[in-house]
């Protein structure tokens, strides 16, 4: 139901894009935030498959398939980020005058020159009441309906509450408050992040004095996270802290290698390592400790599998390397007591004839006994090879180029959304 309509007029907002011609009739919205907007649609150029996602089951599929249907928005309140919605519904008037739902999520549009062409409606519902800047894309046209009722309401508080925020935060850094003038830089930077531009120094600060407080707790992976965000604010004022940060990683680093994440763990002591002096002999000897033996772990692999199972723990590999020596081994002295069988025989023959079959049978088990002897020696030499170059490949992991540069993935500084603290 329609409580009331801000828009029914004939705008007759018309676009080329390529091959379709979008004329845009006119859009209704009502109270609850449904937006019904009446489009004239045509195909200039040959029918085709285009993508038509809409409808409650593909708000969270389909996402690279959502380009010739959505409404898009300004979220005043959340650094003005600009959301995405796709249709509700779509429905093409028929020569009835009835309406039937487009087939989804393709949908094929026939040729209609510009002689012709097909009514849509399309629906969005729920656009909030505040947001910003709302525009309908479809098949690359666009028409513009400005603000929703409350946007401009929202601005003035949004305004509000980054002053506060930012007055707040820089009070509470000059008290030395930094837990606090942290939290609330980052509510002032999840309203407007470009902020950072005009105080970069204040922030760095607040973010770094915050990441020595979460050290102190052993909140490291809090710690390591507003270290970075102060790194990528003002990277001369997080100079002064490297000291501080090349702690923070290696104890992160030793607990992370004391439970087994070796890879990870490495990089943040290789972090620690680069940041400054204070750690590196730690991290060196740290290292050396976590050195493999070539001569041990080679030892092992004497006995196939061995040291795959141990050292490697991959059982397929070590199954695979000991039956394969355990068969080789095996056949290698079957046929060998087999030869020596023959070989008596031989010698106890009372015929030439006989003397012949036999040595000839002795001689093909010779053969074999030497063939299956040789496999299981290059059993045991792969085995020692594998093992060598796993060794290597892993104290490799321990080597430090003083080049290195952390990878970003690891200690990326993520998102500055976070609850806001001022009340709405």
């Amino acid at each position: 139901m329609k409580f009331f309509t801000l828009f029914l007029l004939l705008i007759f907002y018309t676009s080329i894009n390529a091959q379709f011609k979008i004329t845009f009739d006119d859009y209704d919205i009502d109270r609850e935030g449904n937006i019904v907007v009446t489009v004239f649609a045509q195909n200039l150029g040959n029918s085709q498959e285009i993508w038509a996602v809409y409808g409650y089951n593909f708000y969270d599929r389909f996402i690279e398939m959502q380009d010739n249907f959505f409404l898009q928005y300004e979220d005043i309140l959340n650094d003005s980020k600009i959301r995405k919605r796709i249709p509700s519904s779509i429905v093409i008037k028929t020569i009835f005058g009835n309406y039937i739902a487009m087939e989804t999520p393709t949908y094929y549009f026939s040729s209609t020159g510009l002689s012709s062409g097909q009514e849509w409606k399309i629906t969005f519902t729920n656009i909030p009441q505040d947001a910003g800047s709302v525009s309908i894309i479809v098949l690359g046209s666009s028409i513009d309906l400005g603000d929703m009722p409350k946007a401009a309401e929202l601005r003035k508080r949004k305004d509000a509450l980054l002053s506060d925020a930012i007055n707040t935060a820089i009070e509470k850094s000059k008290t030395n408050q930094w837990n606090e003038a942290a939290n609330y830089w980052e509510d002032a930077i999840n309203l407007k992040s470009n902020i950072v531009n005009k105080y970069s120094e204040t922030i760095s600060i607040s973010f770094c004095e915050k990441a020595k407080i979460l050290f102190t707790q052993n909140n490291l992976s809090n710690a390591i996270n507003y270290f970075e965000k102060a790194k990528s604010i003002n990277e001369s004022v997080f100079n002064k802290y490297r000291d501080d940060y090349s702690d923070l990683q290696f104890k992160y680093g030793v607990e992370l290698l004391n439970n087994s994440n070796i890879s990870n763990g490495v990089e943040s002591l290789k972090y620690s390592y680069i940041l400054s002096n204070r750690n590196r002999a730690k991290v060196e000897n740290k290292f050396n400790e976590m050195k493999q033996s070539h001569f041990s772990s080679s030892f092992l692999s004497i006995i196939p599998g061995l040291s795959q199972l141990v050292i490697q723990k991959n059982s397929t590999k070590s199954l695979v390397l000991f039956g394969a020596f355990t068969v080789s081994s095996l056949l290698t002295i079957s046929n060998k007591i087999k030869a020596d069988n023959y070989y008596d025989d031989y010698l106890r023959a009372t015929t030439p004839q006989e003397a012949e079959s036999q040595y000839y049978l002795a001689d093909k088990q010779i053969k074999e006994t030497a063939l299956y002897f040789s496999l299981a020696v290059g059993t045991i030499i792969y085995s020692i090879i594998d093992q060598y170059i796993n060794t290597s490949d892993y104290n490799s992991m321990f080597e430090i180029d003083k080049n290195y540069s952390p990878k970003t993935n690891l200690y990326s500084s993520g998102s500055f959304v976070i609850s806001i603290n001022i009340p709405l």
